[in-house]
């Protein structure tokens, strides 16, 4: 999908190139070729019928975004693959479009015909393919999975669409005649190619976004309330309102599915019956915003500025409360014995015929309490309280810590120093300590025990202490295990005694002299604490090399004649981060008192 947007923005530039340069006229379907027509002039005819139609008017207000879906409610990642690809159709000429009847052209009936003909006459130019002609009637083109539409219109079988086209072609000018070739490596690229126009398709391919005002009442992801964390237990559909009913009512379609894992704010803890008539079903409503990572594609599910609120089904979510804890006693466990897609259920008591309150699926971690279990039931926490699964369907969960391999410097922000490192796939927290090292024997800074991140910021209160310091990160698995301990050493600049008053020239408005090396700061102000102080720093660039490089200050000026100062400087030192060369500074030294000359 990627591919194709980059592909879309360099057709967009060739094709403005070939607009001013080529002047073909937009002619009534006829996809074959003309008598006397010369073979350039032809498909120069086909390429324009495919891409020269203009803005219509009047506009149609879109009503909806739709994202395009397979089998299994989710996107698949590749793009215009055999399996991942869904039939487009052209919306009959004559239906009207909010009440307006458009000319024929834009009803694209029969571009695919100039496609083929393309094809047949410019083999060589092309990557050969034979799906061209087994396109169902009435197809125009094919999408791959994950695309985003603008809806103009919707009933319970057809969503309506209006799409602005896309070609598979490069357009390369020469001389007088453009030339046209495909530029994509799939076969499945010409069947990408249409024009702008209405098309239509079957509504149960899609997810339908109304973007209602219900979902979304916070202006900010801060303002939206955080009453626990949850996890999908089972791939299950996003609501923007707690129903189910689908084809007839706008207000049930699913904006989204969400699969096993997913992590959600939930914002509340309180169950919402369905508002389904005679359905049991119950919601808790939560905050979402999509993401590469949910989706595994591109192409940008419900990106709102701030995550909206939907609802979602309460058996396949499991939640811990915020500010409650786990109860003592609890591991990790893992649904097993059971075949994917395959519902295990959690029960309210050590009775099949109890209510269900959950639905598990293979694969899915769950907390669980040995102590408390027997061979027929396991003790579990499901939101927030002890519920119960058959024995036959869990175990504890066979972790492994992943240990930590890439401690690194991140990044350098406002002279501290960001460190991180590899969260791996089955750590939940680290030991960290920052220290002092003092030859076999270190002074610690600050320690973690339970950090719960694989980030920290070593802050300029420890930066200042030394000039080198110890950074220890182990990771402590789902289990309690414990990895490898690793070390790194980061170096930092020197820690100054005050200025050799011997190397300074005083004047009446400036002073001047040796104040240091190769990378410094200097501060002046008349305040001994300092209070208004200037800082002086001199950076420039130098041949090759990028950013900013500081440099040797020779002088203080513009100061004020007959008046007492008080001075310092500090080191600045360049370090080698994960996001480039950046530069960091010491401690201040200790000042120095100097008084201007009065002439």
């Amino acid at each position: 999908m990627k591919n194709k947007k980059i592909f879309k923005k360099i057709l967009a530039v060739m094709l403005c190139i070939s607009i001013l340069t080529v002047t073909v006229a937009v002619e009534p379907v006829q996809a074959e070729r003309a008598p006397g027509e010369s073979a350039a002039d032809y498909i120069n005819r086909c390429y324009n019928r495919i891409t020269s139609l203009t803005a219509l008017n009047p506009r149609p207000r879109i009503i909806a975004r739709a994202y395009l879906v397979g089998e299994d409610d989710m996107a698949t990642a590749s793009w215009l693959n055999e399996h991942e690809t869904h039939d487009m159709y052209a919306v009959d000429p004559g239906t009207p479009i909010q009440g307006h009847i458009y000319n024929s052209e834009y009803y694209p009936q029969d571009n695919m015909d100039y496609i083929r003909d393309i094809k047949d006459n410019y083999e060589n130019n092309y990557t050969a393919t034979n799906r061209i002609y087994h396109m169902p009637k009435g197809v125009q083109y094919i999408e791959s999975e994950g695309e985003m539409f603008k809806v103009v219109a919707c009933d319970e079988e057809w969503v309506t669409i209006w799409d602005n086209g896309w070609q598979a072609w490069w357009v390369e000018w020469d001389n007088i005649a453009f030339t046209s070739s495909c530029i994509h490596t799939v076969v499945d690229g010409y069947m990408a190619t249409h024009p702008p126009g209405f098309y239509k398709i079957q509504r149960n391919k899609v997810w339908l976004d109304f973007g209602f005002a219900e979902n979304h009442p916070y202006n900010s992801e801060a303002a939206i309330p955080k009453a626990g964390n949850g996890v999908v237990t089972k791939l299950t559909k996003l609501r923007p309102f707690p129903n189910e009913d689908e084809k007839t009512d706008r207000e049930s379609t699913p904006v989204y599915a969400l699969p096993t894992g997913t992590e959600v704010n939930v914002v509340s803890t309180q169950l919402v019956p369905s508002e389904t008539p005679g359905s049991t079903a119950k919601y808790y409503k939560v905050s979402f915003n999509g993401s590469q990572e949910v989706q595994n594609n591109g192409t940008g599910y419900l990106k709102y500025e701030v995550p909206g609120v939907y609802y979602l089904d309460s058996r396949y979510l499991n939640f811990t409360q915020k500010g409650i804890k786990t109860p003592d006693g609890a591991v990790p466990g893992e649904i097993t014995n059971v075949t994917s897609g395959s519902e295990v259920y959690v029960y309210k008591s050590k009775d099949t015929g109890s209510e269900r309150i959950g639905i598990l699926t293979k694969g899915v971690e769950i907390e669980m309490f040995p102590s408390e279990s027997d061979a027929n039931w396991t003790t579990v926490y499901f939101n927030g309280q002890k519920a119960y699964v058959q024995t036959k369907y869990i175990k504890k969960a066979p972790y492994k810590v992943t240990d930590i391999s890439e401690l690194v410097v991140a990044d350098v922000v406002k002279d501290e120093i960001k460190m991180s490192w590899n969260a791996g796939e089955n750590n939940v927290e680290y030991s960290c300590s920052i220290s002092i090292p003092k030859g076999k024997k270190k002074e610690v800074l600050w320690s973690d025990e339970h950090y719960k991140k694989n980030s920290f910021i070593i802050k300029r209160k420890y930066i200042e202490k030394a000039t080198a310091l110890d950074i220890e990160v182990q990771a402590t698995d789902k289990n309690g295990n414990k990895g490898k301990k690793l070390e790194k050493r980061v170096f930092l600049p020197s820690r100054e005694s005050k200025l050799n008053k011997k190397l300074i020239v005083i004047g009446k408005n400036k002073i001047e002299g040796r104040f240091g090396y190769l990378g410094e700061s200097l501060q002046y102000s008349t305040n001994k604490k300092f209070k208004k102080a200037v800082t002086v720093e001199k950076y420039g660039k130098e041949k090759g090399r990028k950013g900013k490089v500081y440099k040797s200050i020779k002088a203080i000026k513009k100061l004020k004649k007959n008046k007492t100062y008080y001075i310092r400087r500090r080191e600045k030192m360049k370090i080698e981060t994960a996001a480039g060369t950046k530069w960091i500074s010491g401690k201040w030294s200790k000042s120095i008192k100097i008084k201007t000359k009065k002439k």
